[in-house]
Parts: structure tokens; C-alpha cells; sequence
């Protein structure tokens, strides 16, 4: 492949790329739990102490992204 064929096709990756970006169709996530929002759930102090008696018991390893409970 010649570089400037190379060139042309990393520009037109980099149009499209730029296109989907700028479209970007997908539709917000929803909690499964009554069509909650995520503002609904951080303002829920039920689900935010729930949140945070499991995650005291987990222990994160950021290096490797793993969460051990």
C-alpha cells in the first residue's frame, strides 16, 4: 500500500469517525429499578447506602481494573 493511499484511508476512518462522534445515537441508560435515571438514583439515599455497604467490603485493584468482594 502506497502512502498515499495509506493517507486517504486514514483520512476517510478519521471523517467517519468524526461523523458518528458527532451523531452519536444512542439512547441514555436507564437503571432497571422503576426507569430510574442516574440523578435519580445518586439522590436515592436507600440505593447510595446499599452502594456503599457493598463497596466497603470490596477491595479495588486499579493497576489490573479487578474488584474483589
Amino acid at each position: 500500500m502506497s502512502r498515499k493511499t495509506a493517507l486517504v484511508l486514514m483520512c476517510l476512518l478519521t471523517a467517519l469517525n468524526v461523523g458518528f462522534v458527532t451523531l452519536n445515537t444512542s439512547i441514555p441508560s436507564r437503571a432497571a429499578l422503576g426507569g430510574m435515571t442516574y440523578q435519580d438514583l445518586v439522590n436515592d439515599p436507600d440505593f447510595v447506602r446499599a452502594v456503599k455497604a457493598v463497596a466497603s467490603t470490596c477491595a479495588v485493584n486499579v493497576d489490573v481494573a479487578t474488584l474483589k468482594c
